[in-house]
């Protein structure tokens, strides 16, 4: 109870009339209906860890930090469903933890950012800075900031507005009132100027999408005092009702809002059961992976239908950040497949004429061709062989032996046709099945017309042992039209892990459908698996499943990658219909084109982008034991 949580009299008879008082408060608010755990259920969880000025040496900090990974990874195997973890190591040991938290599903933030973007400021570091090392999150407004160093709410919410301005960056912003303050009866008082001040100017949906609070009664920081659940949840409450007046009520029940004053093992179980605490900052507790991963994997109480495990249908998706790999500067990166024979990935650079190959630990490097590839597949055949479906002709190539020339393999389908080939994967056959675009879907004498096609290419001699580009194989190709209906452009092509599902997209429509496949007929029974949600801009561009079959869509123009179920029914108030979307990966640029599995254990997703503020390659790590399927090599 209130009366053993402080460690003197005072202090005790002082918790237990503050928990009387503001139970009554809740009460008479839940009466009135001032209740905002309506929408508690779909806020995910964060538990932060903020280990301020320590440890002393960037040995101590790896040996916490592979810690931590192995514990979250353990964990996150279980089938149990992760909060959102973050970790805030000071600035010299924020590289070392991106690398050693990788694929642990743990993020890292830093504890500060300047007020200046570039220049003769010594000392300073800018929210660009942090951003592009990695971090998704920058701590700002912290007691310590604000006591130690003289931070006013102008400064806080100047920074801020700096780290908001960074692609992919949040922010949690730390409130709280002294015991002076508290004594007085001024927490609500002093709440309510830091979330006004500190959010000034700030758009309503910045603040719902990417602002965390966490409410830190300074006099419980460090202490060992903490404050009863139900004083906790009262100060929570009055978080909520200053978003409310500031945003509307829609953002206040969006906005996650963590406890932070001195959170332990002991302690957290209890946080969590007040519907207004949506996770905790922790201090001096994140500091031994034991206690830390014991308040991450808190239990949270069924009730009220915690999103942190079990994953019910209205819990928000997990969000992590993919980093560039490769500065290829690709006009159009397309079509990324991952050669298990090779141990490599190829994609191409479909303006540029180019098919490039990476094999993770040499240069990546490139080949020039004289025709617009659409997309590329593994092929069977020596080291190197690929099938490269052009705009002139089909082709192969050994990417290993650069003294070799394309060969030509077949005509391409539509050769007349004002299309091109566009996004195609080799079916689990050994098939390729290759979609077309309307070259002038955009502008031009067919913008807007419904004139491209699905086909199944297959070898006219299929069987035979030869690798593609021999002249025995070379005879000739079948084209198979699949659908009984045209497009503009394909996209999403994709198959189940027993061959029998087939997803594709006509971008331009915003959907992705699901159809049953056989390999030796039409795909049947057109099912909708996911539509974009009206306020996400862009389409669905290229597409892969997981072995556990979930569906990677590149959504170009959205800036990220997003994960569906597409047997689960969508969240609640999520705007889309079919498949539920459980994780995001979000990138620093505006156009992901495809995805692909890749890496020795298939468990890394590779990410090709285009132009004008991409073009590079992006990776990301994927946590929780999630891998990929191998891609199937054409044979025709």
């Amino acid at each position: 109870g209130s009366a053993t949580a402080f460690n003197n009299g005072r202090l005790q008879s002082f918790a237990t009339t503050r928990s009387q008082r503001h139970d009554a408060s809740m009460s008479l608010k839940m009466a009135q209906g001032d209740v905002w755990y309506q929408g508690e259920a779909s806020r995910r969880p964060v538990i932060a860890g903020n280990w301020k000025l320590n440890p002393a040496t960037v040995k101590e900090a790896e040996s916490l930090l592979k810690l931590l990974a192995t514990n979250a990874r353990a964990f996150g195997s279980s089938g149990k469903d992760l909060p959102e973890i973050v970790v805030f190591p000071p600035f010299p040991y924020l590289a070392t933890a991106l690398t050693l938290l990788e694929g642990s599903g743990i993020k890292v933030g830093c504890q500060n950012i300047g007020l200046e973007t570039k220049g003769a400021f010594t000392g300073e570091v800018a929210a660009s800075m942090v951003r592009s090392l990695g971090c998704d999150y920058a701590l700002l407004g912290h007691s310590e900031r604000r006591s130690l160093y003289d931070e006013t709410d102008d400064v806080v919410n100047a920074k801020v507005k700096l780290a908001l301005a960074e692609k992919g960056l949040g922010v949690i912003l730390c409130v709280g009132e002294t015991e002076a303050e508290y004594d007085q009866d001024l927490l609500e008082t002093v709440v309510d100027l830091q979330v006004r001040k500190g959010l000034s100017g700030v758009p309503v949906e910045e603040v719902a999408s990417r602002v965390v609070i966490a409410y830190e009664p300074v006099w419980a920081i460090g202490t060992g005092k903490v404050a009863t659940p139900e004083q906790a949840q009262a100060a929570h409450l009055a978080v909520r009702r200053s978003l409310a007046k500031t945003f509307g009520a829609e953002a206040s029940r969006a906005v996650r809002v963590q406890y932070g004053g001195s959170v332990t093992p002991a302690s957290i179980d209890s946080l969590m059961k007040m519907p207004d605490i949506d996770g905790a900052l922790v201090g001096g507790a994140s500091l031994t992976a034991e206690g830390f991963a014991r308040i991450f994997e808190f239990t949270p109480p069924p009730a009220l239908g915690r999103a942190s495990s079990g994953g019910g249908s209205g819990a928000q998706p997990h969000e992590f950040t993919a980093q560039e790999v490769v500065g290829c500067a690709n006009a159009l990166g397309e079509s990324p497949v991952w050669s298990n024979r090779d141990q490599a990935l190829y994609w191409v650079s479909a303006l540029d004429q180019e098919v490039w190959c990476w094999n993770l630990q040499d240069a990546p490097y490139r080949r020039l061709l004289d025709t617009v590839p659409g997309c590329v597949a593994v092929a069977q055949g020596p080291p190197g062989t690929v099938l490269v479906c052009g705009e002139s002709a089909m082709l192969t190539l050994d990417m290993a032996r650069p003294d070799l020339q394309p060969a030509f393999l077949s005509r391409r389908p539509e050769a007349a046709g004002p299309t091109r080939p566009n996004d195609g994967r080799v079916d689990r056959s050994g098939q390729l099945v290759i979609g077309m675009y309307n070259n002038y879907h955009r502008a031009g004498s067919s913008v807007g017309e419904d004139n491209a096609g699905l086909f199944r290419m297959t070898l006219a001699n299929r069987g035979g042992s030869e690798a593609p580009g021999s002249e025995e194989r070379a005879a000739g190709c079948d084209y198979e039209e699949l659908l009984d209906y045209r497009f503009r452009v394909s996209n999403c092509c994709c198959f189940s892990a027993d061959g029998k599902v087939m997803y594709f997209a006509d971008t331009p429509t915003r959907k992705v459908y699901a159809f049953d496949y056989d390999p030796k007929g039409k795909p049947a029974n057109r099912r909708l698996v996911w539509s974009m949600p009206p306020h996400l801009p862009g389409g669905p561009d290229g597409a892969q499943v997981d072995a556990e079959g979930m569906l990677w869509v590149a959504l170009n123009g959205a800036g990220c990658v997003v994960r569906i179920d597409p047997l689960a029914q969508p969240a609640a108030g999520g705007g889309g219909e079919g498949g539920r979307v459980n994780t995001v990966v979000n990138l620093p640029v505006a156009c992901p084109t495809s995805v692909t599995f890749g890496g020795a254990e298939l468990d890394e997703l590779f990410i090709t982008t285009r132009g004008p503020d991409g073009g590079g390659l992006f990776r990301f790590k994927v946590p929780f034991g999630v891998k990929g399927l191998p891609e199937p090599e054409f044979i025709g």
